[in-house]
């Protein structure tokens, strides 16, 4: 190849390169365009309502149902194996429930309904009075109990017992009425949650979170929106680490643990966390747009951080490794520091990840 034609060759490569390059520089300022943009904002709140909110809610009725059905043949048929079946039915509707409490907002609050399916302490003197009455548990009778006598707690009491040593034989047929009774109580309520978020139903909640700044009636900004979001992650980092783990800590007081009789509670903390997790992420069953991504495109480090103390807050409950009411006691180390990095991550949303997204939206 003599000279000049390589001098062409090169000439021509380096105008090629000079043209590529102006093209991709053109890239990232429109993807930084499109990480800001009303667009992506929109897209998040559509995935988060159908991906997570709505399809955790649709899971928690599935099995609210699923239990009912179970306690319905324990109660024809109470032996030991429907007693187990209906033990893990409670498990399995009990993970659904907690994965729904980082977004406490919406109609499970306007409903009153985390109160009437989710309120510990169990009125242990109150409930044998009951059992002890001649009342029939019809669904009149069940809506108007107080909180304390209804939902996940007393069935699991009823379903495990006191030491978790509950056996098919030692059932009463009033217990197993209203065993029945309270499961078709949890059940009608589960559904009531998941079809108020249906977007296939008239008045859905989907709609005005969706469309929050654009016709909603309760968001009339989406940073309205957004700030809920948040303020439910926050508020349940609060409760698990300054409430369901701090007080029977502090107290030592293994009475104050939550879901203690079927040595669910350290599931049920890490559950929360993990809700929060699918909120960030905008990923249940699916994984869609979640606040990740406007963070991302924006501030990376935040979200590494978030990240980072998210997942440490699920390691550190990974470490506790007995049930948790004797964990307070003999595993403080392990406790102490589930409370330290629940608190990190509910600071650092509170104090940082807050007031950030506050800037982002309008």
């Amino acid at each position: 190849m003599n000279r000049n034609n390589t001098l062409k060759i090169i000439f021509l490569a380096i105008i090629g390169s000079i043209i590529f390059s102006s093209c991709r520089k053109a890239k990232p300022a429109d993807e930084t365009t499109s990480a800001t943009s009303g667009t992506l904002k929109k897209d998040i709140l559509v995935d988060l309502s159908a991906n997570v909110i709505y399809a955790t809610y649709s899971d928690l009725a599935y099995n609210a149902n699923a239990l009912q059905v179970s306690i319905i043949t324990l109660s024809n048929t109470p032996n030991a194996s429907n007693l187990v079946a209906s033990q893990q039915a409670w498990k399995n509707v009990r993970s659904a429930w907690e994965l729904s409490e980082g977004f406490l907002f919406g109609p499970i609050s306007i409903d009153n309904i985390d109160p009437r399916i989710d309120t510990w302490p169990i009125d242990f003197a109150r409930l044998d009075s009951v059992l002890s009455s001649s009342a029939v548990f019809t669904t009149t009778y069940m809506d108007n109990l107080e909180e304390s006598l209804k939902g996940f707690h007393p069935i699991e009491y009823l379903l495990f017992g006191n030491n978790g040593n509950k056996t098919a034989s030692s059932f009463t047929s009033r217990e197993l009425d209203y065993l029945s009774a309270l499961s078709s109580n949890l059940n009608v309520l589960c559904n009531q949650v998941k079809n108020s978020w249906d977007p296939s139903l008239t008045g859905n909640y989907t709609n005005e979170f969706n469309n929050a700044g654009n016709g909603s009636s309760i968001y009339t900004t989406q940073r309205a929106a957004y700030e809920q979001v948040l303020d439910a992650m926050i508020d349940i980092c609060n409760e698990v680490a300054n409430g369901k783990i701090a007080e029977p800590y502090i107290n030592q007081n293994p009475t104050l643990e939550e879901s203690p009789f079927a040595s669910n509670s350290i599931i049920d903390f890490t559950n929360n966390i993990r809700s929060v997790q699918n909120m960030y992420l905008g990923k249940y069953s699916i994984d869609g747009k979640g606040l990740e991504d406007l963070i991302k495109a924006n501030n990376l480090s935040m979200d590494g951080v978030i990240k980072i103390r998210i997942a440490n807050s699920i390691s550190s409950l990974g470490n506790v490794t007995v049930p948790f009411g004797q964990a307070i006691s003999t595993q403080q180390t392990q406790v102490q520091n589930c409370i330290q990095s629940i608190n990190d991550l509910k600071d650092y949303l509170e104090i940082t990840v807050k007031p950030y997204i506050q800037t982002l939206t309008n």
